[in-house]
């Protein structure tokens, strides 16, 4: 026969029944929820650095260009060129360390929930 019918799919399972199984997995999906929820956090948390980030250096990288217009010698050029280039290297170093402190608290906190739940695992 080429197909399976519902009655032997359900013999297949009916030692356990799906209460049973549901029951069995309802720790493996309470830690996926616990997981997904943490994961959504650190998405969030991330998305608002990055936003905050993008936002100043707009305002800076405009703000330039009047500065640029106000300029009267060469040297007034090169003195702002060289302080928004510090500004802009200073903040994308600070934005970046902002974003590897967030990725490994969460990373930490994933595996500490994860060594935390579960046992030695056995093959």
């Amino acid at each position: 026969m080429a197909g399976t019918n519902v009655s032997e799919t359900d013999d297949a399972t009916a030692p356990f029944g799906f209460d049973a199984i549901m029951h069995m997995q309802r720790p493996a999906l309470a830690a996926m929820a616990e997981m997904n929820s943490r994961l959504y956090k650190y998405i969030a948390a991330v998305n608002k650095e990055w936003a905050t980030f993008v936002n100043q250096r707009l305002k800076e990288d405009l703000a330039v260009s009047q500065q640029l217009a106000q300029c009267r010698t060469t040297q007034d050029l090169y003195q702002v060129y060289a302080q928004f280039f510090q500004s802009t290297v200073a903040q994308y170093q600070s934005g970046f360390e902002q974003m590897a402190k967030l990725t490994r608290a969460f990373a930490e906190q994933a595996l500490q929930s994860s060594s935390g739940n579960s046992g030695p695992t056995r093959h």
